[in-house]
């Protein structure tokens, strides 16, 4: 007989500060998010903090922490606050430019 364990999905809400703006660091969260199967978005909060919205399974979801914490080059990680989402209906993982863009 065939067992299937569920994982279930989580949604976390990361909030990055430091030196983020032209280090490329959405595209360096977006590229890790894809690989890894994890869905949502990021999007610069201001000058020097990114918002994320990420969610996929726990595991999954501690390696990207840590991805996060690590940043591209040229970036300088001062800070990460996290909290518990609510599970979206993402597709995908997107970098926003505006509030405006965010999907479910």
């Amino acid at each position: 007989m065939f067992e299937y364990n569920f994982v279930p999905m989580q949604n976390i809400q990361i909030k990055v500060s430091g030196r983020v703006q032209k280090t490329g660091f959405p595209f360096f969260v977006k590229q890790f998010a894809q690989l890894h199967n994890i869905n949502g978005f990021v999007k610069y909060l201001d000058e020097s903090s990114v918002g994320i919205e990420a969610q996929g399974n726990e595991a999954d979801l501690n390696v990207f922490i840590k991805y996060c914490r690590i940043g591209p080059n040229g970036s300088v990680i001062n800070s990460i606050k996290i909290s518990q989402g609510q599970v979206q209906k993402y597709k995908s993982f997107k970098i926003i430019k505006q509030t405006s863009e965010i999907y479910y």
